[in-house]
C-alpha cells in the first residue's frame, strides 16, 4: 500500500532522503473515511518497521503555537550562563542542562544546551514525586515563557497519543493499548540550542552524538537550520532537512523493546554546519515510571520475544541517563 502523501510534499520527501523516510499526511485519522484511516495506520506502522522515522504533516498544530515555543526558547538561551545554571535540577531531567553535559562512551561531549519541562500535571501518587523525572519544573521568571511552552507540550503530546493509537492498531492491539501506560507519564519537552559547529569544534565533534532515544516515540520540531541526520539502512547518514509544516517522529528504544524489535529505533545525530545557531524542540513521550514493558502483551510484536524480556520503564531510562550525563551523576 502506498503512503498517503500530500501533493505539495511528495517531491520534497523524495528529494530529501532518496525516498527512504516517508512524509505521511495523518489528517484522515481525524476526518477521513474508514479506508483512509486504515491507510494512515498502515503507513505509520510501515514507517516504524522500515525506518523508525517519519515526517508527519496534516497534524493540525497551529503555526503560532510552534512559533511561540521557539520564541520562548531563544529568549531563554540568550540569558547569562550563570543565571541559566541557577534554573537547573540535577537528577530530575528538569530545567537547564548546560553545554557539553552529554558525553559519548569515549568521554567526548556533545555541543548543545537545553531546557526541559516535565508533564504539566504532576502524578497523584506522592511516592512518584521522589523518583527521577517527576520533580517540578523550575520555571525562570520570564514573561510569555511558561504558557507557550505548555501549550506546545499539550499539542505535541496529543499528537503523540494519536500516533501511538495508530501504532497499537498496526500491532494488532486495541487503539487505546498505550493509554493506560501513559497514566502518570514522565514525558518531557525540551528546547535544544546548538551553536555553529565551527565555534565548538575544538571541544566537540557533534551537536549531539549518534544515539537512539529512550522514549516510546519522540516528536521533533526543527527551526529552519539543518543539522539532523538519520542513519539509513545501508549505514549512510541521511540529512533530514527542515520543513516548517512537518513534525519529525521517531521510534524510541522503549517502543522497539515493546514491539520485540518489529519497530526500528534508528540512530540519529546532529551536526550544525548551517553557520547559525540552531534550535529544535523534541517531546519525548514516555509511559509511567513503573510501567512493565512486555512484548508478550502485544499480539503483533516481533517473533523474537525471548530477546526482549519484561523491563520497568523508568528504571531502564534512569540507568541509561547515568551513563551519558555528567550532571546526572554530580547530583547523586
Amino acid at each position: 500500500m502506498s503512503l498517503p502523501l500530500t501533493h505539495e510534499h511528495h517531491t520534497f520527501a523524495a528529494d530529501l532522503v532518496e525516498d527512504r523516510i516517508p512524509t505521511i499526511d495523518i489528517s484522515p485519522l481525524a476526518h477521513g473515511a474508514a479506508s483512509a484511516r486504515a491507510a494512515v495506520v498502515d503507513a505509520i506502522g510501515s514507517a516504524a518497521e522500515d525506518y523508525g522515522f517519519a515526517l508527519i504533516v496534516g497534524h493540525g498544530i497551529a503555526p503560532a503555537t510552534i512559533d511561540g515555543g521557539f520564541d520562548a526558547g531563544r529568549r531563554f538561551f540568550e540569558l547569562p550562563d550563570d543565571y541559566k545554571r541557577s534554573i537547573q535540577e540535577r537528577r530530575s531531567n528538569r530545567g537547564y542542562q548546560p553545554m557539553y553535559d552529554n558525553l559519548r562512551h569515549d568521554g567526548k561531549p556533545s555541543a548543545q544546551e537545553g531546557y526541559t519541562i516535565g508533564h504539566p500535571h504532576p502524578p497523584t501518587d506522592p511516592e512518584l514525586l521522589a523518583l527521577p523525572f517527576h520533580s517540578a519544573t523550575p520555571w525562570p521568571p520570564l514573561a510569555a515563557f511558561r504558557e507557550p511552552l505548555e501549550a506546545l507540550y499539550w499539542s505535541l503530546f496529543t499528537l503523540g497519543r494519536d500516533l501511538l493509537g495508530a501504532m497499537a492498531l498496526h500491532l494488532g492491539a486495541r487503539a487505546d493499548f498505550f493509554e493506560s501506560a501513559l497514566t502518570e507519564t514522565y514525558s518531557h519537552l525540551r528546547i535544544n540550542h546548538y551553536p555553529p559547529q565551527e565555534i565548538v569544534s575544538h571541544i566537540a565533534d557533534e551537536g549531539v552524538f549518534a544515539h537512539r532515544d529512550e522514549s516510546l516515540v519522540t516528536l521533533l520540531l526543527q527551526d529552519r537550520n539543518s543539522g539532523l541526520q538519520v542513519m539509513g539502512r545501508d549505514g549512510t547518514w541521511i540529512p533530514v532537512a527542515p520543513d516548517p509544516a512537518a513534525v519529525v517522529v521517531n521510534v524510541g528504544k522503549m517502543l522497539r523493546h515493546w514491539s520485540a524489535g518489529r519497530y526500528q529505533a534508528a540512530l540519529h545525530r546532529v551536526i550544525n554546519r548551517s553557520g547559525r545557531d540552531r534550535y529544535s524542540i523534541p517531546l519525548f513521550v514516555h509511559p509511567g515510571y513503573h510501567t512493565v514493558v512486555d512484548p508478550r502483551d502485544l499480539p503483533g510484536a516481533g517473533t523474537d520475544v525471548a530477546d526482549y524480556p519484561p523491563i520497568v520503564a523508568g528504571d531502564t531510562v534512569n540507568a541509561s541517563f547515568a551513563t551519558t550525563r555528567k550532571s546526572w551523576n554530580e547530583g547523586a
